[in-house]
C-alpha cells in the first residue's frame, strides 16, 4: 500500500511547473560549465556599444551656429563649431545625377533647353553595349546624340538617331496626353515656336539643342501611356522610345472652346526608374504631413528642393503655366496657332536691358553649363564660361532663347529655390559617419548569441536529449519554454548592460528597449531555424548566414519609400533593428535622443513604435512557425504530425482517458487479441494468472505492429505485423541478430517512430493515441547513450529523479541508492562525457530505473561492459523488475536465458518464437547443436559420422 500511495504521490508531482524548475535549473547548470561562452553571450554585444561609444568620444560634436550653416569645414579651425555660408555661394554640392558642381544652397530651375539636353545625355548613358562599337562610330553616336541633339526617332529626319548607333542608344521623350487637336495643334504648335533646335556654338560642329517637337510623344490616354511603358516592347528600338516624363491634361478647353480662356488641369509624370547614373525625374512623395518627413532635422537638407528644380518638375511646370498665361491666338479654321499672346501683359516688352537680364538667368542652368563643358572637352575646344558664350550668340539665336523668357512668369530675378535659414544647434557627425554600417555592427554583436541559440536547441535534438525527455513524461512545449526563460534572462541582462554602456556616449539620450525585443527576436528565430535542421553544425551555420543576410534587405528602401512597405519587410529581425537603429541615430545625431515621448513620431517614414511593434510580431510569428514546424517536419528520432493538423478537430479535442479496469470486466478485447499467440505451436502458453493480467490491462500488448520504412529503390519492412505480450512482474528478452527488428520495435513502443501498421495497448492506453499518458510510466535505456555531456553522474540522477516527481527530501537519498546499486559512487561527481562506455551503460540503467517507471526498455544494456559488471548489472534488473513490465533486447543467448522469464525470438521482422528458457529448449532441444558445412564433393560422410559418435558421448539423464 506505501508502494502505491508513493507512486500516487510522484504522479502528483510530475506537474509542468515542477519540470520547468527542473530544467531550468538543468539549464543554468550547463550555462556554468560553459561560463565564457555564456559570458560571451550576454557581453559580446555589449562590448560593441562600448566600442562604438569609444568611437563617438573620438570625434566632437559640432555648434552649428544659425543661417545658412553647416557641420562641415570649420571657418575658425576649430573642429568643433560649424561654418557659415553666403545664400547664393555658387559651389558645394554635387549631384551623380547631374554632371556640374551645383550652387552650395540656392538652386536655379532648369531650362526646357537645359532639360533637353539632359534627356538626349541621359539616353547615351543609359545605351547598352556602346563598347561594341569601333572608336569612330562610338564617337560619331554619342556626339551626335548628346552634344548635336540627334534624338529624332524618324529615320528619314535630318536630325535622326545616328545610325552609328545600332539600335543600342533610345532616347527619351517627353509624353504628351492626350492625342488630339488641344495638345497637338494648339499647345505642341506654340511649344515649338518657343522651343525651336538652338546652336549654342558657332560652327559646322556647333553645341546644338534638340527641338522640343523632336523630343515629344503623343498618347490617347492616360492608361495607354501606363500600358507602353510597362510594355515588353519599351524602350526595345527607336520605334518604341523611353519616357522622361510626361504632361497629362485631364481638363483642358475642346473644339471651339480652343482658344479661349479656360480651366486647366494637369498632371506632370516624371520617370523615377533607377539608371546606371541615378534616378532620372525622381520627386520627393507629396503624401502626408511634410513636417512628419524628418521631425528630428536641425540641418538643411537639400535633397527635395533640388531634385524639384532640377530634374525637369519645375521646368515643365514653368512651361505649362507660360502657356495658360499666354493662351495663345488660335485659328478654328486652319487649326493653327501665330503662338502670339491674346493677353499681351503676359509677354514682357522687349528691351536690352530685360534681354540681358534673362539671358543672364540662363548662365545658372546647371544643364546648359554641363553641356558646355561636356562640349569642350570632346571639341578640344577652349574652356570658354556659359556666359562669353551667350554674350556673342547671333541674334536669331539669342531670340530663340530669349522668346519663352519673356513669357509669364518671366525668370527676372533668376527662377530658383532657396531653403530657409535654421537655428544653432549641436551636431553629432559621428552617427552620420557610421551610418552606412551602424546597424550591420549590432548584427554581427549578435551572429554568436544566434549560433549558441542554434545549437542548444538543434543539439537537443541530434542527440535525442529532447525525445528522451519526452519519453520521461515531460512535455516538449515545457523543454522549449525553459530555454526560452533562460535566453530570456540572459539577453535581459545583456540588454542592460548595452543601456549602461549606452549612456557612456553611444545611446546618451535614447532607450535601448529596441535592443531587448531584437535579443528577444534572435532567440525566436533561432528555434526557428533549428527546426529545419537536424545537425548542429550546419543548422548553426546555416542560421547565421540567412540571418545576417537579412540585413541587406533593408539597403532595398530609400527615404521615399512607403511607410507600409518598410513595417513589413520589418517582419525580418535584423531590417527592423536597422530600421530602429536608423532612427535612434536621427534622434541623437540631432541632440533629441529616443524616449517613449517619440516613439510613434513619423521620421523618414519609419516610426521608432513600429520597429517595437514588429520585433513583438516577430517575436509571435516565428515562435509560432517553429511549433508548427517542429510538429510537422520528419525527423530523424520522434514522430512527426499531419500538415494540416491545426485544422483537425481530434487534435484540439484531445481524446478523453480511457476508463481504469475495476477487474471485473469480461476477457473479450485484450485475450481475443492475442488468440494468434496460443495456437502458435511456437509460443509458450501462458498460466492463469498471466491471463489475469491481461484481463486487467497490466501488461504490455503488441498488436499487428508493422513498420515500413522507404529505401532508395522500394520499401524496407523492419516489423512485419507482430503479436506479442510482455508481462508484468517480468524479463522479456528480445532476441535477433542485427536487422532483426528488436531496436525498431523498441522504437515503436517509446513513440520515437510511428508505428506503420498495428497499435499497442498499456493499462487501457494507445500507442498510437495516448503516448504522452504511456510515457508518464515509462523508462528507457536506449542502444547507445543519450547523456549530457556536461552533467556529472549524480547531477543526471537529479534531473531525472525530478523529472520522476521526486522532491528535494527524498532524492538525495534515491540518487545515492542508485549510484551505489550500479557502482559508481567514485564517479558521482565526474562529467558524463569523461566517463569510459561501460560507466555510461551503468548510469543509463541507473537512470531507466528511476522512480515508478512500470513500464521499462531496456536496449542492449550491457553492450560495452565488463564481464563482471555485466553481472552485476544482471543482478540490479533482477531485482528491480518487480511491479514493472520489463523489455529487454540483447545479442546474447546467455543473458537472455538468465534475464528472461520470457524469451521472444525475432529475425527478420518477424516473431519465430516466444515462451521462457525451458520452453525453448525443449522445443528447439536441449544441451547443445553442432552444425557442420560439409564439401559435398570431397566429404566422406561415414567417416565424420564415426568421428563424430566416438568424440562426442550422449548427455546421461
Amino acid at each position: 500500500m506505501k508502494k502505491e500511495v508513493d507512486a500516487a504521490s510522484l504522479a502528483a508531482n510530475r506537474m509542468t511547473v515542477a519540470h520547468m524548475r527542473t530544467l531550468f535549473w538543468k539549464n543554468w547548470t550547463l550555462k556554468r560549465r560553459h561560463l565564457r561562452a555564456t559570458v560571451f553571450e550576454v557581453a559580446l554585444p555589449c562590448l560593441f556599444v562600448l566600442l562604438l561609444g569609444a568611437l563617438k568620444h573620438l570625434v566632437d560634436d559640432v555648434d552649428v551656429p544659425a543661417g545658412w550653416s553647416d557641420s562641415s569645414n570649420p571657418n575658425d579651425g576649430s573642429d568643433t563649431v560649424g561654418t557659415s555660408y553666403n545664400l547664393f555661394d555658387p559651389s558645394g554640392l554635387s549631384l551623380s545625377a547631374i554632371p556640374t558642381e551645383l550652387p552650395k544652397w540656392t538652386q536655379y530651375e532648369t531650362s526646357v533647353t537645359g532639360l533637353l539636353w539632359y534627356m538626349a545625355r541621359q539616353s547615351v548613358a543609359d545605351g547598352v553595349r556602346l563598347h561594341e562599337l569601333s572608336p569612330s562610330d562610338y564617337t560619331a553616336c554619342t556626339v551626335g546624340v548628346a552634344l548635336h541633339g540627334h534624338v529624332d526617332t524618324n529615320s528619314s529626319s535630318e536630325f535622326s538617331v545616328p545610325s552609328e548607333c545600332g539600335g543600342r542608344v533610345i532616347p527619351y521623350k517627353l509624353a504628351v496626353v492626350p492625342d488630339n487637336t488641344f495638345t497637338r495643334g494648339y499647345f505642341t504648335q506654340t511649344m515649338e515656336m518657343w522651343y525651336p533646335r538652338v546652336d549654342l556654338v558657332n560652327g559646322s560642329t556647333s553645341l546644338q539643342f534638340a527641338s522640343l517637337r523632336e523630343s515629344v510623344a503623343f498618347f490617347d490616354s492616360e492608361d495607354a501611356l501606363d500600358k507602353y511603358v510597362k510594355g515588353k516592347s519599351y524602350g526595345s528600338s527607336l520605334e518604341n522610345p523611353r519616357i522622361y516624363g510626361g504632361v497629362v491634361f485631364d481638363k483642358y478647353p475642346d473644339g471651339s472652346d480652343i482658344g479661349s480662356f479656360s480651366s486647366i488641369e494637369y498632371t506632370l509624370r516624371l520617370n523615377s526608374t533607377e539608371t546606371n547614373s541615378g534616378a532620372l525625374g525622381l520627386t520627393p512623395p507629396t503624401n502626408g504631413d511634410a513636417a512628419a518627413l524628418y521631425p528630428s532635422q536641425k540641418s538643411i537638407k537639400t535633397d527635395y528642393y533640388t531634385r524639384y528644380t532640377l530634374t525637369g518638375f519645375m521646368t515643365l511646370q514653368t512651361l505649362v503655366t507660360r502657356f495658360v498665361t499666354c493662351m495663345p491666338e488660335w485659328d478654328p479654321t486652319t487649326q493653327t496657332t501665330s503662338g502670339q499672346c491674346q493677353r499681351p501683359q503676359a509677354t514682357a516688352t522687349a528691351s536690352d536691358a530685360l534681354d540681358e537680364r534673362l539671358l543672364k538667368s540662363l548662365e545658372s542652368d546647371a544643364m546648359l553649363k554641363s553641356a558646355l563643358s561636356e562640349y569642350s572637352t570632346t571639341s578640344g575646344a577652349s574652356n570658354t564660361s556659359l556666359s562669353t558664350v551667350l554674350s556673342l550668340l547671333p541674334t536669331t539665336t539669342k531670340e530663340a532663347l530669349l522668346t519663352p523668357l519673356r513669357q509669364t512668369p518671366q525668370p527676372y530675378l533668376g527662377a530658383s529655390v532657396s531653403p530657409f535659414p535654421i537655428e544653432a544647434y549641436t551636431s553629432s557627425p559621428f552617427y552620420d559617419d557610421i551610418s552606412g554600417v551602424f546597424a550591420i555592427i549590432f548584427i554581427l554583436s549578435y551572429l554568436y548569441l544566434t549560433s549558441r541559440i542554434l545549437v542548444v536547441f538543434i543539439q537537443e535534438k541530434e542527440l535525442r536529449l529532447r525525445e528522451y525527455m519526452k519519453i520521461l513524461g515531460v512535455k516538449e512545449r515545457v523543454i522549449i519554454a525553459t530555454w526560452y526563460i533562460t535566453y530570456t534572462l540572459l539577453i535581459f541582462a545583456g540588454a542592460v548592460l548595452q543601456a549602461l554602456a549606452g549612456l557612456v556616449g553611444l545611446f546618451a539620450n535614447s532607450s535601448v528597449l529596441v535592443i531587448f525585443l531584437f535579443g528577444l527576436s534572435v532567440l525566436c528565430f533561432g528555434f526557428f531555424i533549428s527546426t529545419l535542421f537536424s545537425n548542429a553544425r550546419t543548422g548553426s551555420f546555416v542560421g547565421m548566414i540567412v540571418f545576417f543576410l537579412m540585413n541587406f534587405v533593408a539597403q532595398a528602401f530609400t527615404d521615399d519609400s512607403p511607410e507600409q512597405d518598410i513595417s513589413q519587410a520589418c517582419v525580418l529581425p535584423p531590417v527592423a533593428l536597422s530600421f530602429g537603429l536608423s532612427t535612434i541615430a536621427d534622434l541623437e545625431s540631432s541632440g533629441i535622443g529616443a524616449n517613449f515621448g517619440n516613439l510613434d513620431t513619423l521620421n523618414v517614414n519609419f516610426r521608432l513604435a513600429t520597429a517595437l511593434q514588429m520585433l513583438v510580431v516577430d517575436c509571435v510569428l516565428y515562435t509560432s512557425l517553429g511549433l508548427y514546424f517542429e510538429r510537422v517536419i520528419p525527423k530523424q528520432y520522434g514522430t512527426s504530425l499531419k500538415w494540416y493538423f491545426p485544422l483537425s478537430p481530434s487534435y484540439w479535442r484531445g481524446r478523453k482517458s480511457p476508463a481504469t479496469s475495476n477487474g471485473t470486466e469480461t476477457p473479450t478485447d485484450s485475450l481475443l487479441d492475442n488468440v494468434a499467440l496460443d495456437v502458435n505451436p511456437n509460443i509458450e502458453r501462458v498460466s492463469a494468472e498471466l491471463r489475469e493480467q491481461e484481463r486487467r490491462g497490466e501488461v504490455l500488448s503488441v498488436q499487428r505492429l508493422g513498420k515500413v520504412f522507404d529505401v532508395p529503390g522500394g520499401k524496407k519492412v523492419a516489423v512485419k505485423g507482430l503479436d506479442l505480450v510482455m508481462y508484468k512482474d517480468q524479463i522479456t528478452c528480445l532476441l535477433g541478430h542485427n536487422g532483426a527488428g528488436k531496436s525498431t520495435l523498441i522504437s515503436m513502443l517509446t513513440g520515437m517512430t510511428a508505428p506503420s501498421s498495428g497499435d499497442a495497448k498499456y493499462r487501457g492506453l494507445s500507442l498510437n493515441q495516448d503516448m504522452e499518458e504511456i510515457r508518464e510510466s515509462l523508462g528507457i535505456c536506449f542502444q547507445h547513450d543519450v547523456l549530457f555531456e556536461d552533467l556529472t553522474v549524480e547531477e543526471h540522477l537529479v534531473v531525472f529523479g525530478r523529472v520522476k516527481g521526486y522532491r528535494s527530501d527524498e532524492l538525495q537519498g534515491l540518487v545515492d541508492s542508485q549510484i551505489r546499486q550500479v557502482g559508481l559512487t567514485e564517479k558521482r561527481h565526474v562529467l558524463s562525457k569523461d566517463l569510459s562506455g561501460g560507466m555510461k551503460r551503468k548510469l543509463s540503467v541507473a537512470i531507466s530505473l528511476l522512480g515508478d517507471s512500470s513500464l521499462v526498455f531496456l536496449d542492449e544494456p550491457t553492450s560495452g561492459m565488463d564481464p563482471y559488471s555485466r553481472r552485476s548489472t544482471w543482478e540490479i534488473l533482477l531485482n528491480n523488475r518487480s511491479d514493472r513490465v520489463v523489455v529487454l533486447t540483447t545479442h546474447f543467448m546467455d543473458e537472455a536465458d538468465i534475464l528472461g522469464d520470457r524469451i521472444a525470438i525475432m529475425a527478420e521482422g518477424e516473431l519465430r518464437c516466444c515462451g521462457s528458457s525451458l520452453f525453448l529448449n525443449n522445443r528447439y532441444g536441449a544441451g547443445y547443436n553442432l552444425t557442420l558445412v560439409k564439401d559435398d564433393a570431397k566429404c566422406d560422410d561415414k567417416a565424420v559420422t564415426t568421428l563424430s559418435s566416438r568424440t562426442i558421448h550422449p548427455p546421461s539423464y
